[in-house]
């Protein structure tokens, strides 16, 4: 899983290219105006590792794997797959409104079905029991919650697409933003370390 996002992530980095057509003595001016291009790969990017976090997040509070809970990773990952083809439309569309209303509708589609798998996979997972047991309550209940909401948001992307493509794409990156925030409050798994060492425990660590 980890290989298809790295792979997606080294395809969006391709559709960058020098301009071909930039005159002697005006590459820097050239670059400037590939601003579209620059914007569209930081959208794709980033939604590219808030859902790369999600997947590793969920593997994370699984005890296992069975068949269906396979399927479902595959078919959430190959949607993100898609990401690089949906970033390069954005980066052609971002100069034109109404061809940036097609490109936020489909993002927001790939989005909205890559969600609702990933909550399918997420139920799935706790109705079989493949959820660990010694998750934090608190952030269960607050990671299913907001998976509950979180395929409202590509939803009114797309209907804000019509007339206002931009405020569609605004919903877009706001969510992809809050998917990068952390769940993390509660304790680290035994043996885990977060933070600066104990003294006491540098200074023995310090010793021969």
């Amino acid at each position: 899983v980890d290989g298809v996002y790295a792979i997606a992530a080294t395809l969006l980095v391709i559709e960058l290219r020098p301009p071909e057509d930039a005159e002697p003595g005006h590459l820097g001016e050239a670059l400037l105006h590939m601003g579209p291009e620059y914007w569209a790969y930081a959208f794709g990017f980033l939604q590219m590792i808030a859902g790369w976090l999600q997947t590793r997040r969920l593997d994370a509070w699984m005890r296992g794997v069975d068949h269906y809970a396979t399927l479902l990773v595959l078919l959430a990952v190959g949607v993100y797959a898609l990401t690089p083809f949906s970033t390069a439309v954005l980066a052609h569309a971002l100069d034109s409104n109404d061809d940036l209303g097609t490109a936020v509708r489909l993002f927001s589609l790939l989005l909205f079905v890559a969600l609702v798998v990933f909550v399918a996979l997420l139920r799935y997972s706790r109705t079989t029991g493949l959820l660990r047991d010694d998750i934090v309550p608190e952030a269960r209940r607050l990671y299913l919650r907001n998976s509950m909401l979180a395929p409202v948001v590509p939803v009114v992307a797309f209907a804000l697409s019509y007339d206002f493509p931009w405020v569609g794409l605004g919903l877009l990156v706001g969510l992809n933003v809050l998917g990068l925030l952390p769940l993390e409050w509660h304790q680290p798994p035994v043996g885990v370390d977060r933070g600066p060492m104990p003294t006491g425990r540098r200074r023995r660590s310090a010793r021969p």
